[in-house]
């Protein structure tokens, strides 16, 4: 009688055992279709590097978030990507995300007001799709609109490069390119105003609507970022 109860309990391991490998290779074959709609949706070629890539990325962002970057999210559109690097070898890009299109539209009018750090407000981007979803989904809950803003790789290296000259070398560059006198707000912060000329536009990543600056100039050069970089060794 025991041979038989044997029989059954290695039978029923057997069973067990082929359903958690068809378990896990359906999971593999999931990921792998996954990760091959990722590379098709960003239109980035198939190689073991970038398979690896996306796993790496998989493990920073939560599994929900790729669903809403994959569809409903605009963001990666071939349009909104071609916006925001045209030009990318000759310019130094950043994004700021704001819930208000009120607040972007000030922003192209006005400049773009920043306290004692611009890099807290505005994230600096380059040409890498993988480490672009990394950066969206950590910053998309901050709002839908995305403002670019895009610099002359010269005009931003002529003035950083001066500013490292100078004994107050930490002081940031975007500090040197306004022609809005600071001031202090509420909270006793200083508050800056990066030119309206180096804010390119904004991108509602729902809808997809792309809103351009008329006043766009990224090669933008005054004659007051000049005086603000003299006043720093007076």
């Amino acid at each position: 009688m025991i041979q038989p109860f044997g029989t059954l309990a290695e039978g029923l391991l057997f069973f067990v055992l082929i359903l958690i490998i068809g378990f896990l290779y359906i999971q593999l074959v999931r990921k792998n279709l996954f990760i091959q709609a990722i590379l098709e949706k960003l239109n980035i070629p198939k190689s073991k590097h970038q398979k690896d890539e996306i796993l790496t990325l998989l493990s920073k962002v939560q599994a929900f978030e790729f669903p809403k970057l994959l569809s409903r999210d605009h963001f990666f559109d071939k349009e909104i990507l071609d916006y925001v690097f045209e030009d990318v070898a000759s310019r130094v890009l950043f994004l700021h995300y704001t819930m208000e299109e009120s607040v972007a539209q000030n922003i192209l009018h006005e400049g773009f007001q920043f306290r004692y750090s611009f890099y807290k407000t505005a994230e600096k981007i380059r040409l890498d799709k993988l480490d672009l979803i990394y950066r969206h989904s950590r910053n998309k809950h901050y709002g839908k609109f995305i403002l670019v803003i895009s610099i002359s790789e010269q005009i931003y290296h002529k003035y950083s490069d001066a500013v490292k000259l100078n004994r107050d070398s930490n002081l940031p560059v975007e500090q040197i390119l306004t022609e809005v006198k600071s001031f202090m707000d509420e909270n006793q912060d200083k508050v800056f105003t990066l030119s309206n000329k180096f804010v390119k536009g904004y991108i509602n990543y729902s809808t997809g609507k792309i809103v351009n600056n008329p006043d766009f100039e990224p090669e933008y050069d005054s004659e007051i970022f000049r005086r603000n970089l003299t006043s720093l060794s007076i």
